[in-house]
């Protein structure tokens, strides 16, 4: 058995989960609720909340059923408990999955997000279950998207929601014009919320066409944010989740 899950770990990171044809607005979309009228219905099952000690919290998201990628930096915070299937963290759900991890895989080369190889992998201490509320994310292979609308996703509001929020992907060279000690594999982004991600969003997915391009790691100020690209990563990913 674990033979064979070392075999599809590779497909599994690289394999799209259903994409959802209906109109998605900021990481909703519109379902029709039963007797009548709409509902809003969480279109981003990948999303995973992290809790941490002394009440930290950062995000992440499930990329196969055991594994939960996040920012680096989260690392300080650990114990980290990941919850999947949460639209809100204020109360608990029916829709949550709870998992302690069980071991933690950050990047040899992190020594901070401004440095940059912002990325640790999450191993669970069990397999999530994919249903409506959860399910993992395929990884963008994109090597730039200068220009391109994307959004952040699972970013905490201060009730408690999760929710997300539009994002310019601002040309790598103009990036590098403002911030010419920019560290290498970071991407600049340009949020539609000044408050959106935060610190606490640590970890969030940068999503493009409904895949993980990225995660957020640091603002400069209010503009912009910046987020580790994840395709350059790929190869160490691999390798973490092939030897766990």
């Amino acid at each position: 058995m674990e033979h064979l899950q070392t075999l599809l770990l590779p497909l599994l990171l690289v394999t799209c989960p259903p994409v959802s044809t209906m109109p998605s607005i900021a990481g909703y979309f519109w379902n029709q609720r039963e007797g009548g009228g709409e509902a809003w219905t969480p279109s981003t099952p990948y999303v995973a909340h992290l809790q941490g000690k002394n009440n930290h919290s950062c995000a992440g998201f499930l990329v196969a059923p055991n594994w939960v990628l996040t920012a680096a930096q989260c690392l300080v915070h650990k114990p980290l408990t990941v919850i999947l299937g949460a639209h809100t963290v204020q109360k608990k759900e029916k829709s949550w999955q709870k998992f302690e991890v069980k071991e933690y895989y950050c990047h040899p080369s992190f020594t901070s997000p401004k440095k940059g190889n912002d990325i640790l992998l999450l191993k669970l201490n069990g397999h999530a279950t994919s249903n409506s509320h959860v399910r993992t994310i395929c990884f963008d292979k994109s090597r730039e998207r200068g220009g391109d609308m994307c959004s952040t996703e699972g970013c905490k509001t201060p009730a408690g929601a999760l929710r997300g929020t539009t994002v310019t992907i601002i040309k790598q060279r103009n990036c590098l014009s403002h911030y010419p000690g920019l560290a290498d594999h970071l991407i600049c982004g340009h949020s539609s919320s000044a408050e959106i991600p935060g610190k606490e969003d640590a970890g969030a997915p940068l999503v493009c066409n409904n895949k993980a391009f990225g995660i957020f790691s640091y603002r400069h100020k209010n503009w912009p944010a910046f987020y580790t690209h994840i395709y350059p990563f790929l190869p160490w990913i691999s390798s973490v989740i092939k030897s766990a």
